[in-house]
């Protein structure tokens, strides 16, 4: 970084929202506009002008310069699907999200969000961990008005906005019972949520204690939602391909009207018909705001309890351990769940680090090895499960309608909760790389990846002057995802500077410890 016309000099970090140029890159706004070759001034943590190469001024700019010559200048990234409910707090630099170029995330996915917790603050947290990182740092909240409050007053790197899980709100309003009497409790719940400033409302129909919930109760919640103007985002039922189309159904016919986003789309089962599936969601299309996330991987990241069959798992981790006195059930649902012991990797076992990257193939009784394991971490075990195709995935990003989600969670490198997946730190390079790869345009990939989940969640994205400095700066050719399930903690390569509010967060490819991220609250447009 240096003052006035642009040198060949190294860039320096810049870590105040001070006048800056971010200086010759080629500009791709986000919108789908055709890339120019030229500068974005910033100025007060705003894109104060985007000047073309030939507009620039001959004597320079009073600013310092980032150079960008040769690399691609374009939004900040935003991951419309993530669980970094809790990580926030414990690795506030969010190394994982910006060293892959994320610079909003939205928490409160697949239908738990950190608030509210209820007056039972231990079954609450037994939930959460079933689907986010749980790092052991004080929550001092109950309510989303506290949650929210705690995300404004506490520096993080990344923007974030906050949808409210129907499984949270339904815990507060009524536990895990189900019934009419709790319906509107839990859609009151909903509605104070959305009133407090979350862009939506997450559905987690696969989870406790959302998965018990009668589809009157679903269709309270989407009214709510529509009547907000609010995003209706829905973990899916069942993942199935020959099940995936009657989930969809199930999730429209409960909207309401309101615009829905069907989380982490993909198929989990080796049937055919993937490729109908995403031609009937875009028939759909026509009738309603409809639309989708996708991640670039064949394995998810989920818990075991969640392969189990539904009448165990609705009851959460303390029905699982109602079956101690009869581990060998438990290994004979665990095998009649249809995967095969290759197919699973350890990620958490908090009380079994050894088992960590293992895998039942490895043992003589891998069924009942898997019972006990869950069993002696009172049911709260993670695993990778690999499935699906690739040509699924490459179908999905193919698809203008589906951005990327990565389904990951904010960490450090010295994370050692659980084994993260990767794509927790490479799912926007990896999505890139692959939508790159199929022939998918530069212009429509940056949109994909930034202003159009961001218009999904209704929170400020793009380069345009007035918006805010959020900026990823990137070689075309070498930005590709290094994380493995070997290596899950490599930072993108191809990389080179982020900002945020327009301070800098990633100079030369390391995070600079800046935390200039701020709560997007629903309503919030610039």
């Amino acid at each position: 970084m240096h003052r006035g016309r642009l040198r060949n000099r190294r860039p320096q970090v810049v870590s105040a929202p001070t006048r800056t140029v971010v200086a010759n890159g080629t500009v791709v706004d986000g919108f789908g506009g055709v890339p120019w070759v030229g500068d974005v001034l910033i100025s007060g943590g705003r894109i104060e002008a985007l000047v073309p190469g030939g507009s620039r001024p001959e004597s320079g700019y009073d600013a310092a310069v980032v150079d960008a010559t040769g690399h691609v200048v374009s939004p900040g990234f935003v991951d419309i699907h993530c669980h970094s409910d809790l990580t926030r707090f414990a690795y506030p630099v969010n190394e994982s999200r910006i060293t892959q170029g994320i610079t909003t995330e939205v928490v409160g996915n697949c239908g738990m969000s950190a608030a509210p917790t209820g007056n039972d603050a231990r079954t609450f947290a037994s939930l959460i961990a079933t689907i986010d990182v749980t790092p052991e740092t004080p929550r001092p909240w109950s309510t989303v008005s506290e949650w929210l409050d705690a995300l404004d007053r506490t520096p993080s790197t990344t923007n974030v906005a906050a949808l409210v899980g129907h499984g949270s709100a339904r815990h507060t309003a009524a536990g895990q019972t189900t019934g009419d009497p709790t319906i509107q409790a839990t859609a009151r719940v909903v509605r104070e949520a959305l009133d407090t400033g979350c862009v939506g409302a997450s559905l987690g129909l696969m989870y406790a204690p959302g998965e018990s919930a009668p589809p009157e109760e679903l269709r309270a919640i989407g009214e709510e939602v529509a009547s907000a103007g609010a995003l209706f985002a829905a973990h899916l039922r069942d993942y199935r391909a020959a099940a995936i189309r009657g989930s969809v159904a199930e999730v429209v016919e409960a909207s309401g009207g309101a615009r829905i986003q069907i989380s982490h789309l993909r198929a989990t089962s080796p049937e055919p018909g993937f490729a109908d599936i995403l031609e009937h969601v875009e028939s759909l299309r026509d009738r309603f705001d409809i639309a989708a996330d996708c991640y670039p991987y064949i394995a998810g990241h989920t818990t075991l309890v969640q392969i189990l069959p539904s009448s165990v798992r609705a009851g959460g981790p303390s029905e699982v351990l109602k079956m101690g006195s009869n581990p060998s059930l438990l290994a004979a649902l665990l095998e009649a769940s249809g995967w095969r012991p290759d197919q699973i990797i350890i990620m958490k076992a908090a009380r079994s680090a050894e088992a960590v990257g293992d895998s039942p193939v490895n043992h003589s009784a891998p069924w009942a090895w898997l019972a006990d394991l869950l069993l002696s971490n009172d049911g709260l075990v993670d695993v990778a499960v690999e499935s699906g195709f690739w040509r699924d995935v490459d179908s999905a990003l193919r698809k203008d309608w589906v951005t990327i989600g990565s389904d990951g969670t904010a960490l450090s490198p010295d994370h050692q909760i659980s084994a993260p997946h990767p794509r927790s730190w490479g799912a926007f390079p990896a999505a890139f790389r692959r939508m790159r790869d199929n022939g998918i345009g530069l212009a429509t990939a940056v949109r994909r990846m930034s202003v159009a989940s961001a218009e999904r969640v209704r929170v400020p994205s793009g380069l345009r002057p007035g918006a805010p400095a959020d900026i990823a700066v990137f070689d075309e050719l070498t930005f590709d995802s290094d994380a493995s399930f070997g290596h899950p903690a490599r930072p993108a390569t191809g990389l080179l500077h982020v900002f945020v509010n327009g301070r800098q967060v990633v100079a030369n490819g390391r995070p600079t410890s800046e935390r200039p991220g701020r709560l997007r609250r629903a309503g919030e447009t610039t």
